[in-house]
């Protein structure tokens, strides 16, 4: 229905949440097959499709406002107030809109509708439980005219002490407090911030030093942890010492609340690995809650990120006695989903 948003929705659902887990088509496992049937890149005609309105009020709009969507599956069109504001799919994709023209002082409205299948199911077939919806969190976030978007932070060791190098790849300058000192970075310029007698991150002593990034009204808050990884004679070592990884893979996953994982949830993983010598995660097979990479830092695990890429039916797809490898390379070569697998890859970077 090409103006769905001019219809009110009947039913609640809590947000964030699965469909299946609230009583509305079912859930579904599949291993190495395709749901739906092969034929890239169209999807069954009848696909269900999922409308959500969310209602809001607004003092002001100064600033930018954005609208930020953790984790939508499989893909979705945003309308803010009658007007289409974006579309997106990447089911595990962090998606960001800067709706600043769209909404307006006072009363606004968001319309979503949500399909269940997309071109993008081709390139999202892992060995899980599959759903539908809006599963991670979603917020308007509102930000000074002046903002960093973007920056990167890498660490080193020289010489015994640890360097922080920063990164402002904004328009904007900022402030850099570390460890007691501050620094002034430029717009698209970097600093190299020295740590004498750095204490070292790993899994056994997970320190981390905090800092804060000041830029207009704004302030960001990192945690930094100091480490190099390296592979040297075919050995993995950390800060230069070799190191035997202790893994597990991991879904974001309740048994209640399917892909809608809470903060407690995570945690209690990651307590039980830590209690059980665990030391590294593989986040099987997509990127997790953004929550998870800051809990791994402080407890003290390595991880193993994938991106939202995998297309294990493609073995069922074309079983003309080709070697496993032979068949995933079918689409690993096919021209129509190179430009969406790299997209993939460097959101999985760039989050």
């Amino acid at each position: 229905e090409e103006e769905f948003y001019r219809r009110a929705p009947s039913e609640t659902i809590t947000v964030p949440s699965c469909v299946q887990m609230n009583g509305f088509d079912r859930p579904q496992y599949v291993n190495v097959r395709y749901p739906i049937p092969f034929d890239i890149p169209h999807v069954p005609p009848l696909n269900p499709a999922y409308h959500y309105r969310r209602e809001f009020d607004l003092s002001t709009v100064d600033g930018e406002i954005y609208l930020v969507l953790e984790g939508v599956d499989s893909c979705f069109y945003l309308y803010v107030n009658d007007t289409f504001s974006g579309y997106a799919q990447g089911s595990h994709r962090f998606n960001e809109f800067n709706v600043t023209d769209k909404v307006k002082p006072g009363h606004n409205r968001l319309d979503i509708l949500v399909l269940k299948w997309c071109a993008g199911t081709y390139l999202e077939d892992q060995d899980k439980w599959r759903f539908t919806g809006i599963y991670r969190d979603v917020y308007l976030l509102k930000r000074d005219k002046r903002h960093l978007t973007d920056y990167k932070i890498e660490t080193y060791i020289r010489d015994g002490a640890g360097i922080v190098r920063f990164y402002n790849r904004s328009h904007e300058k900022c402030t850099i407090d570390l460890n007691g000192g501050e620094y002034s970075v430029e717009a698209e310029d970097r600093i190299d911030i020295v740590l004498p007698n750095v204490r070292l991150w790993s899994d056994e002593d997970p320190y981390l030093y905090d800092m804060t990034i000041a830029c207009g009204r704004e302030r960001i808050f990192e945690q930094i942890g100091v480490r190099t990884a390296t592979i040297s004679n075919g050995l993995f070592l950390i800060n230069g010492k070799p190191i035997k990884l202790k893994g597990v893979n991991r879904h974001d996953f309740n048994p209640h609340t399917g892909a809608t994982v809470g903060i407690q949830d995570l945690e209690r993983d990651l307590q039980l690995m830590k209690m059980l010598n665990v030391n590294a995660i593989r986040t099987s097979h997509y990127p997790n809650m953004p929550e998870f990479y800051r809990l791994c830092d402080r407890y003290g695990l390595y991880v193993m990120e994938e991106a939202d890429v995998e297309t294990h039916g493609i073995v069922q797809a074309h079983d003309e006695g080709l070697q496993y490898t032979e068949m995933y390379d079918r689409l690993a070569d096919d021209e129509r989903l190179r430009s969406a697998t790299i997209a993939r890859i460097i959101d999985m970077v760039e989050r």
